[in-house]
């Protein structure tokens, strides 16, 4: 219902979930399928791969279903949660050993110099790309962290001049924290990943630095 969670009981929940898993599944089995005929065809010398998704969804986290809010009966800001923004990206290309995790802030920007980098391909675009290659990494290389931070965003509109309520608002993700200008209720909200990776301790009264500086990054 892309709204409250509440509006479910504890039952329809665990049935939303189980069919959230059977679509994964159905996912996995037809991807397979991609990758069966890519065997054998004898393809994979000669063909990069990747998997990946626009969103999670929520699937009672933070009393919501969904990815944002169209529901009547909530008034609330939707920020782009982690179970909304950690997305699913797999690679693989020749030359690649598989079976690496690449531990790093990545965003769908860096994929397009990814994939150039990897195909040998030198290009000169009319503008800088926003991306940057994290080929290297997937080569078990060292090499310099690409982003000191990234945003997961939408594009906010105000509804009839009554502010951004049921807007989907943007986050900004470190290596440790998230940091949302306009969290549920239209005030700051700031989680510390590390030691609460659903997000779900709001700090930015305890840690009003932390917040003002990624608030400035966004910026």
């Amino acid at each position: 219902n892309y709204g409250k969670a509440s509006d479910y009981s504890a039952a329809e929940l665990r049935n939303l979930r189980a069919h959230y898993c059977a679509e994964a599944e159905l996912v996995d089995r037809w991807v397979g399928r991609v990758l069966q005929k890519i065997d054998d065809l004898r393809l994979w010398d000669s063909t990069i791969v990747v998997f990946t998704t626009d969103h999670g969804m929520s699937l009672g986290e933070h009393n919501r279903t969904g990815k944002s809010n169209i529901n009547a009966r909530d008034e609330r800001c939707w920020p782009i949660y982690p179970e909304i923004a950690h997305i699913p990206l797999m690679i693989a290309a020749p030359g690649l050993e598989g079976g690496r995790e690449v531990d790093a802030l990545l965003q769908p920007p860096d994929i397009l110099p990814t994939l150039l980098d990897l195909a040998g391909v030198k290009a000169e675009p009319p503008e800088p790309f926003h991306g940057r290659s994290f080929a290297p990494l997937l080569r078990g290389r060292r090499q310099s962290r690409l982003h000191e931070a990234v945003v997961s965003a939408s594009c906010p509109r105000k509804l009839g001049g009554k502010g951004w309520h049921k807007a989907v608002t943007p986050v900004v993700y470190t290596e440790r924290w998230a940091y949302a200008p306009v969290g549920a209720d239209g005030e700051r909200e700031l989680y510390d990943l590390e030691s609460d990776p659903l997000a779900e301790r709001n700090l930015a009264g305890r840690k009003a630095v932390v917040a003002q500086r990624l608030h400035g990054w966004l910026v």
